[in-house]
């Protein structure tokens, strides 16, 4: 806890750097860090911020979550990068970044390790995270987190912090959260082009579920999807711990084209039907409500065609069931983490759409709410909608200190030159 306070002190006289890479636009914002979220368990300090800088860029060449065009995608985060940079006077040398791509895989395993010297160290702990880490990314794939969600000494159980504690045996129980490592690899070359470090990388369900979750959610069990253009994540939280994490690449921008296609509206019009007009419910009114749109290829725009508000919702309604009809199978698939999911929280662009939340609460037979990220001091109005929740929890994940080691780390920790590498080979077989 002492290594974690110094820690903590250090990173507060620098400032930090959160990019989300979202597939209808680019995210960054530099804040500073300060004294005082703080209901993750066993955390010591908690931090929370100064907005110093915001930048956000429609995204060029990057199709749910990926990165689809290599230059597109590097101006983009350059562009949204530069604009943060000037408001807060500084310039970006790393960022942390949350992850939608990579067809995210979560895991939850149990480890245990004889205590050499009969009370548990840290270093104990970070060779057992460490060798989850490994066992976690086993079969090629970038293990974003490895996060310990529980622990034992010997016969007793619900253990929060072991450090220090006496006993012959530890055990743990981890969360990993893994990605395909060519998707991971291609974002952060992307990054890197832009002649900036990747600090960290967070699974970006993960994230939205830390900015818009209460702490008593958090702890008595709740699902967060994050609703964006080109993805939809799930995470659930129990206890206080991330437990669950899933995603798909469907999000807003297939209601968008659904609209463009039914309608044949351009693109960009069949976006402002959805976000002014859209919902997922029809009401008797809506039948005499009438709408006006173009049509493709009419440039002078002179003719306008025109649909009655319910038939809209019409065209809505199947995308919007279909994809949380998924998340819901996606959810009952994931066995215990189901069964703690007591409430639902809706958050990213996609989720404002009127009447989604009183469809998901029917789909999904919990209570659920619409949520937006925590406020922050000098945080803009813009800034603070839904669409900036995955942004926002990169920050507070790493206040949280939630990923005891990361890889960097456990090549430190593994690669000691010691031995301990091949033997960790032998523990993995035997103890995962």
């Amino acid at each position: 806890r002492g290594m974690r306070h110094d820690i903590v002190n250090r990173k507060r006289q620098r400032f930090l750097t959160a990019l989300d890479v979202g597939s209808s636009k680019i995210s960054c914002l530099i804040v500073k860090p300060a004294a005082a979220p703080d209901w993750l368990e066993g955390k010591g300090d908690s931090v929370h911020f100064e907005v110093l800088g915001v930048g956000h860029q429609r995204a060029e060449g990057v199709k749910s979550g990926m990165i689809a065009h290599l230059d597109r995608a590097e101006h983009a985060i350059r562009a949204a990068v530069d604009e943060a940079e000037r408001m807060a006077g500084v310039t970006v040398d790393d960022v942390i970044v949350s992850v939608t791509s990579g067809r995210l895989k979560s895991e939850s395993f149990s480890a245990s390790v004889a205590i050499a010297n009969g009370a548990v160290r840290d270093d104990d702990i970070l060779r057992i995270l460490a060798g989850g880490r490994q066992y976690a990314g086993r079969d090629k794939r970038s293990v974003l987190h490895a996060l310990p969600i529980g622990y034992r000494l010997d016969d007793t159980i619900g253990i929060r912090d072991p450090l220090g504690m006496c006993g012959e045996r530890l055990g743990i129980d981890i969360h990993a959260v893994t990605a395909d490592e060519v998707a991971i690899r291609n974002i952060m070359l992307c990054i890197e082009r832009c002649h900036l470090g990747v600090a960290s990388l967070v699974a970006a369900p993960y994230a939205s579920a830390l900015a818009v979750l209460s702490s008593d959610e958090a702890k008595l069990g709740a699902a967060c999807i994050d609703f964006g253009a080109g993805t939809t994540t799930l995470s659930v939280f129990a206890d206080g711990h991330c437990i669950h994490t899933d995603a798909i690449a469907l999000g807003g921008n297939f209601i968008t084209t659904d609209i463009a296609h039914a309608l044949a509206a351009p693109l960009q019009h069949a976006e402002r039907l959805k976000t002014l007009h859209g919902s997922a419910f029809a009401t008797p009114s809506d039948e005499r409500e009438i709408i006006t749109y173009p049509s493709v290829g009419d440039a002078s725009q002179r003719t306008l065609n025109h649909i009655a508000k319910a038939q809209l919702t019409a065209i809505i309604r199947p995308r919007i069931e279909h994809i949380l009809d998924l998340m819901r199978r996606r959810l009952a698939s994931s066995g215990h983490a189901a069964e703690m999911a007591r409430a639902l929280v809706l958050t990213g662009g996609a989720s404002q759409l009127t009447g989604l939340s009183d469809l998901a609460s029917n789909m999904f037979g919990r209570p659920t709410r619409l949520g937006r990220p925590r406020q922050i001091n000098g945080m803009p109005e813009g800034a603070s909608a839904p669409g900036f929740a995955a942004a926002m929890g990169v920050l507070m994940q790493w206040a949280s200190g939630d990923d005891r080691i990361g890889a960097r780390v456990e090549q430190r920790i593994l690669g000691t030159g010691t031995g301990y590498i091949a033997r960790v080979g032998d523990w993995l077989r035997t103890n995962f």
